[in-house]
């Protein structure tokens, strides 16, 4: 079709020469109008024949699931119908996608031995769904007819749009360890949310701070002279507690990327995967500047679940770090993994990690996860004490505190 047009577009420049005789040196050669008409009359049918060709076409529907995770490859099935007797010759077809990193489908391409007896067309394109999770319109569809030589191309626009829930479904982090033997507590523990149930008796030990002294062995204390408490074994899986600081004044980057948005999607993977194995899954966030508990119960969609919670979730006007500890110190016990979850390194941490350091002393396995969004750690917030991160991690290890810097997204 190349070929027939740049033929057409010679003859056009030869009748023109040709009735031209000024240019020429020659008399007017009428007969020379037919190769100026003839092409003319050709694009001008090609033109008629794809005002009408577009006018024929429309967009019937378009189908494709409701709900959808993250990363997941979803079928589109769309029906168009033709309502014309005369063949199309070239048609293409984009649907917009604003739920993937490039904004459109495929070129589908279209052809006219596709039509059922009926008039329509059926057509399936599949995307990948890697750009984010909420709440999105597909749509519109645009189509883009050609006509057979190629001087002329019609744009088609179909506003019909189709809603689609992507569900959060980060993948679980490589550091993550739920593996925790089982936990040696005092009798009574109420820091645990699991005491008193499933438990042997395992022998005695030494009272330390932060131990319940519910379980004072009198006996052993009078006969030692020390203060003893009795301890019991606990036959089951660990209980994961997930609390999640997020901070309005140390809120950096925009959109998916913020700091922000890359915790949340750190605590769902975490309570993604405690579900999938069966674990107790509870998580301490804030909400409106108070801090909530809330326990994950087994028959919950984790992945629905953990959209609507975090999706459209405000970071904490002023932090809350001590409202969430508080809560961590109240809900995690003996049989509890603690991650504590911070969207900056740039916050109070003696009071954090005094509260780390008491739940490791209850027997509770704590880790310490921090994006890296700046360049010092702030220790101490009346004394503003700040002292670089390699100063910090070093401290950190020193106290046999599991500690986990993770990247800013501009420094992958």
């Amino acid at each position: 079709m190349k070929s027939l047009k740049n033929l057409l577009l010679i003859l056009i420049a030869l009748g023109v020469l040709a009735i031209l005789p000024e240019r020429t040196n020659t008399d007017f050669q009428p007969r020379a109008l037919i190769l100026v008409i003839f092409p003319v009359m050709i694009i001008v049918l090609s033109w008629l024949y794809l005002r009408h060709v577009a006018r024929n076409f429309s967009l019937i529907s378009r189908e494709l699931p409701t709900v959808c995770l993250e990363n997941e490859l979803i079928t589109v099935h769309l029906k168009i119908r033709y309502n014309s007797q005369i063949p199309f010759d070239q048609a293409y077809l984009f649907d917009s996608f604003p739920a993937v990193d490039i904004l459109s489908s495929p070129e589908v391409t279209i052809q006219h031995e596709n039509l059922a007896a009926d008039g329509t067309i059926k057509l399936s394109y599949q995307h990948r769904l890697n750009r984010g999770y909420g709440d999105f319109l597909i749509g519109p569809v645009e189509m883009v007819i050609k006509d057979p030589i190629g001087f002329f191309e019609k744009k088609l626009i179909f506003p019909l749009k189709t809603p689609l829930k992507v569900w959060l479904n980060p993948p679980p982090p490589e550091d993550l360890d739920l593996v925790k033997a089982n936990a040696v507590t005092p009798m009574g523990d109420s820091r645990s949310s699991q005491s008193g149930h499933g438990m042997e008796f395992y022998g005695i030990k030494e009272y330390a701070a932060g131990d319940d002294i519910r379980a004072m062995s009198w006996l052993k204390t009078a006969q030692t002279g020390r203060p003893v408490i009795k301890q019991f074994e606990r036959d089951t899986r660990p209980d994961v507690f997930v609390a999640l600081h997020t901070d309005k004044q140390q809120l950096r980057g925009f959109g998916f990327g913020n700091t922000m948005k890359r915790l949340l999607r750190i605590a769902a993977a975490i309570i993604g995967e405690t579900q999938q194995r069966g674990l107790p899954a509870s998580i301490g966030l804030c909400i409106d500047d108070e801090a909530h508990y809330l326990k994950i119960n087994a028959s919950v969609p984790v992945y629905g679940f953990m959209t609507d919670l975090l999706g459209n979730l405000q970071p904490a006007g002023e932090g809350g770090l001590q409202q969430l500890i508080d809560l961590a110190l109240r809900k995690a016990g003996p049989g509890s993994i603690v991650y504590f979850l911070s969207q900056t390194v740039h916050l109070q941490l003696d009071v954090l990690l005094h509260a780390l350091l008491t739940l490791k002393a209850r027997g509770a396995k704590v880790s310490f996860w921090a994006i890296d969004d700046s360049n010092l750690v702030r220790f101490s917030l009346e004394q503003e004490n700040t002292i670089s991160k390699e100063e910090f991690i070093a401290c950190l290890q020193e106290m046999d505190l599991e500690f986990l810097l993770l990247p800013n997204k501009q420094n992958k």
